[in-house]
């Protein structure tokens, strides 16, 4: 995918909650990746950072419904997830701002125990356990290893918030 395909850069996103790959998007597959990073990274189930984790993609969740789909069946269609985007501009960076921090949060809070930065490697398991293809592990991390070796958490928003501005870090999802 180009490095400039936004539209693309959201749609690779939203297709990695798409939990059995059939287009849609339901809001308990979404919340569901809060509870897998969870257990993946042992973060303690009753722990406010794991209240983060599920508050975090509860929200999003809740904002993907809002702006983009069926609030009566509970679920977005990826189809016309991507139009929508695709005809707003504002719509598309307040969304990026969103998955941004959402997907920064899951980082920081599954990282912690690590330390204060972190291998591009673990910040690749979090992205596979996202939902990310696991063979798709060294492009991952090859985009973020651009910048050197170690990743600071407190500043674990920079690659995402690049990722959907556009600006940088093509592969940070996976290969499309």
């Amino acid at each position: 995918m180009p490095d400039g395909d936004l539209v693309g850069r959201f749609t690779r996103r939203l297709r990695l909650f798409d939990s059995n790959a059939d287009g849609v998007v339901r809001r308990r597959d979404v919340v569901a990746a809060a509870e897998r990073l969870v257990r993946a990274f042992r973060v303690d189930t009753h722990s406010i950072g794991a209240e983060r984790l599920r508050t975090g993609y509860e929200m999003l969740s809740l904002a993907l419904l809002a702006d983009f789909g069926d609030l009566a069946r509970d679920e977005v269609a990826v189809a016309g997830f991507t139009a929508a985007l695709a005809a707003d501009p504002v719509r598309m960076a307040g969304l990026g701002r969103r998955i941004a921090r959402t997907d920064a949060l899951a980082v920081r809070e599954c990282l912690a125990p690590v330390g204060e930065a972190v291998k591009a490697e673990h910040v690749a398991e979090v992205i596979v356990v996202l939902g990310a293809h696991p063979g798709h592990r060294p492009v991952i991390q090859q985009a973020l290893e651009r910048d050197g070796a170690l990743i600071r958490l407190a500043t674990a928003i920079r690659p995402f918030a690049d990722h959907f501005a556009g600006t940088g870090y093509p592969g940070l999802y996976g290969r499309a």
